[in-house]
């Protein structure tokens, strides 16, 4: 009980024709830890192995976890409804699982609705009030666009061709002044040649779309000079604007190998001045000059090309502007010539209600989503149909935990194959052999041993190892009922202990409830803790079980120091407590003080015994947290004690003085342990100044921590005091005032204040009491380095267990 149970690893080989039958003798005698034999020589995991049941039973987890989490029933809820609901080995698993999926999907949707129907008018209003915006912003939009259309068919009536050709001018008019606009951008001498080369790409691809609509206008305008005076013009920016293409294409070489003739220069110029230190180089820097220079004239002849470059470039540009202003001015004289200005108007107002009819339709769109939602708002606002929904929601949860639960009958009823198999992919093949490996209890080798061979006789070899040191080895750990609950503090919370290290339960169940009840201290709210601890450890299963558990041993301690306080749902039952908090404060932060200096002195009592555990002689004597600490601290507490905490008398205590002496050895204890490993004496020092430091200051900071037991005890005296004053008028309430107290009103406030008291203060002291536990008590001793033993039983972990 106080530390694991030694396990040894066992090797089990077998034929391959046996692997099912080691199996199987595993799986009934269950008490192994099971591990591939990883490492081992001449064996590897097998292939091809088809684990159809393993694969279902893993399939069916996912499949009731995430069920769980989305509907919020528990997994015990459907265990306990599975036990007792068999189906046929014929009912395909996907099914059901398809069937689960589809039913949880329903019920989302459902509780979806549900949560929706709770905001539902103030929804219907905001929807409304949108709805009647998006309306007159189409109304707005359908009266442009009528009046655009009575200016198009104006012109239409007219002359049809006029709009089209009035349409397609004024986009060649729109073109030429981006491609304009463009070169006027490329100008700036702001910009660099990269940045015109982007601009240039960006030309060249206006220009296309320029041509091809004048291409499309051509027949129309083909009598009319302008017309080809503006083709010549584009073709002649075109051949211009490749030019410079072309020279900027050179310009961008030129500047790559100016860079890198530039980092040659400098590199050269760092070593000229290293080798100039070293008077014995001086003739390779003489040998190399001939060859720098050259690269210094080239860099000179690249950066004059360079500017060269630059200014033709911008020269081009220059041409480039005036040849589009002259083919602007020659397409105006041909817009202004063959449209008037309503064709000009009708152009516009066609290309306007185009745009218009473009921008409502995602108002169109958002309109017809939005009527949709109003429609489903104004159902949801009906009592009568949220009802519906109600019940309807509550079929389909009746559904879900019917489908799960026969999901989980099926995995209960695949589980035993979903073990053997999962055993058999663990099990490694040789050319002849199979073998498999694990950790089975000292204690149990013989039976083990004779199990295995009665279930396959001679087609069994086993071997036995101790388990080699810094090997990670499965702790088992075995508890008595009463105390499993605590494993919740120290197993799952913190970690499980390792072979060489002592189990911490046992002395947990009783400081934790300690700590609890002292800062928790009322007969009547530690009774109706462990009263609600009860009733959730008959509902509960797993953590929630052991959380219960813990909630009445701490109930039960904080009901024995609410008798001590004479405290009952912060009445005071006694003239005479044995320990007011409020009254004896002084004397209660001592008692706190001192069970804190008990507590610690356990955590290095309990260390050294892991030291010795772990053959480390001199850690366990000499070392910090060893057994010169636990007398130093000794010392110290008992001169702190018998000089009633007076400073000046426990600092020239003859006892405390000589406290120093463990408190050296403790210190030296780094250094010598350096010297005889080999680290030096420098890492031992450090360590040294470190264990001085947490020897004086951590120590004296750790049992300080444990005044927040009266802290706490103190402030919900403290609250009894506030429900006093706000309900009676007066400091405290006593048996004499319960009269008053089942008053209406009175009575109202009282049993709200208890209810929320308890509710705060029991998850403060908790909290409390687990800061203590873990950070000042088990730092003390407890690495919880260990992990799990698992049985073959727990193979495929604890969602699912008959």
């Amino acid at each position: 009980m106080l530390k694991p149970e030694k396990v040894v690893r066992f090797y089990a080989y077998t034929t391959k024709l046996h692997v099912d039958d080691m199996a199987e003798a595993l799986m009934e005698f269950d008490d192994v830890h099971v591990e591939p034999p990883e490492g081992l020589p001449g064996v590897k995991p097998p292939e091809g192995l088809e684990t159809p049941d393993l694969d279902a039973y893993e399939e069916i987890i996912r499949a009731l976890e995430r069920a769980s989490a989305l509907t919020g029933i528990s997994l015990e809820d459907i265990l306990n409804q599975a036990t007792s609901n068999k189906i046929p080995e014929t009912v395909d698993h996907k099914e059901l699982i398809s069937e689960l999926d589809e039913l949880v999907g329903k019920y989302l949707s459902l509780r979806k609705e549900l949560e929706l129907a709770k905001k539902a008018k103030s929804l219907l209003k905001e929807r409304t009030n949108r709805l009647r915006e998006l309306e007159e912003k189409l109304e707005e939009l359908e009266m442009k666009i009528k009046e655009y259309y009575a200016a198009a068919l104006e012109i239409t009536e007219e002359d049809p061709t006029k709009l089209r050709l009035g349409r397609m001018l004024l986009e060649i008019d729109r073109d030429l002044l981006r491609t304009s606009s463009l070169v006027n951008a490329a100008l700036n001498p702001s910009m660099s040649i990269n940045d015109i080369r982007e601009i240039l790409r960006n030309l060249l691809e206006s220009l296309s779309e320029l041509e091809a609509r004048l291409l499309a206008v051509q027949d129309e305008l083909k009598e009319e000079k302008e017309i080809e005076e503006v083709k010549r013009g584009i073709q002649d920016l075109k051949e211009i604007l490749e030019e410079l293409n072309r020279e900027i294409e050179g310009y961008m070489r030129r500047k790559d190998k100016l860079s890198e003739l530039k980092a040659v220069e400098s590199l050269w110029n760092r070593m000229r001045d290293t080798i100039r230190k070293v008077p014995e180089l001086s003739p390779l820097l003489v040998e190399r000059e001939p060859a720098i220079a050259k690269v210094t004239q080239q860099i000179a002849d690249l950066e004059n090309e360079i500017g060269r470059r630059e200014g033709i470039i911008r020269e081009k540009l220059q041409l480039a502007k005036k040849l589009i202003a002259n083919v602007r001015e020659a397409f105006i004289r041909l817009r202004d010539r063959m449209l008037t200005i309503k064709a000009v108007a009708a152009g516009e107002a066609e290309q306007r209600v185009s745009e218009l009819i473009e921008g409502a339709k995602p108002i169109i769109s958002e309109k017809g989503k939005l009527e949709e939602e109003i429609k489903k708002l104004e159902v949801l606002s009906n009592k009568e149909e949220v009802g519906k929904l109600k019940e309807e929601a509550e079929k389909l949860l009746l559904k879900v935990r019917e489908t799960a639960a026969k999901l989980a009958s099926k995995a209960l009823s695949v589980k035993p194959r979903a073990i053997l198999q999962k055993l058999k992919k663990m099990t490694y093949l040789g050319e002849e052999i199979a073998v498999i490996s694990g950790w089975v209890p000292s204690s149990k080798i013989d039976d083990f041993e004779r199990s295995i061979k009665d279930k396959l006789g001679n087609y069994v070899a086993l071997e036995f190892e101790e388990p080699k040191k810094g090997e990670g080895v499965p702790s088992k750990v075995k508890l008595p009922t009463i105390l499993r609950p605590v494993r919740l503090l120290t197993h799952r919370l913190y970690g499980l202990p390792s072979i060489r290290e002592l189990d911490p339960t046992p002395i947990t169940a009783i400081f934790f409830p300690l700590m609890f009840g002292m800062m928790y201290g009322d007969v009547g709210h530690g009774l109706t803790l462990a009263l609600f601890g009860a009733l959730l450890w008959s509902r509960s299963r797993g953590a929630m079980k052991e959380l219960a558990g813990l909630l009445i041993y701490s109930g039960m301690a904080a009901a024995f120091f609410g008798y001590l306080y004479g405290m009952i749902y912060f009445i005071e039952f006694t003239e005479h407590p044995i320990l007011s908090p409020l009254h004896d404060t002084m004397r209660l932060m001592a008692v706190a003080l001192l069970f804190g200096a008990f507590e610690l002195m356990v955590g290095f009592i309990m260390n050294t015994i892991n030291k010795l555990l772990e053959k480390d002689i001199f850690a366990a004597l000499f070392e910090y947290k060893g057994v010169t600490t636990l007398i130093m601290y000794a010392g110290a507490v008992y001169a702190v004690v018998r000089n009633n905490a007076d400073i000046v008398g426990t600092i020239t205590d003859p006892l405390f003085i000589s406290m120093v002496v463990p408190l050296l050895i403790t210190a030296i204890a780094p250094v010598i342990r350096a010297a005889r490993e080999g680290h030096g004496i420098g890492e031992g020092m450090s360590e040294m100044i470190a264990t001085l430091l947490e020897s004086v200051l951590a120590l004296f900071s750790n049992s300080l921590s444990y005044i927040r037991l009266a802290a706490f005890a103190v402030i919900h005296e403290v609250f009894g005091v506030l429900t006093a004053q706000l309900i009676l008028g007066k400091e405290i309430a006593t048996i004499a005032d319960l009269g008053s107290l089942i008053a209406p009103g009175a009575l109202i406030g009282f049993v709200f204040m208890n209810i929320a008291v308890m509710g705060l203060e029991g998850m403060l002291s908790f909290i409390q009491a687990t800061r203590l536990t873990f950070y000042e008590f088990f730092s003390k001793f407890y690495k919880a380095a260990g992990r799990e033993f698992k049985c073959v039983s727990e193979l495929l972990g604890p969602t699912l267990s008959s």
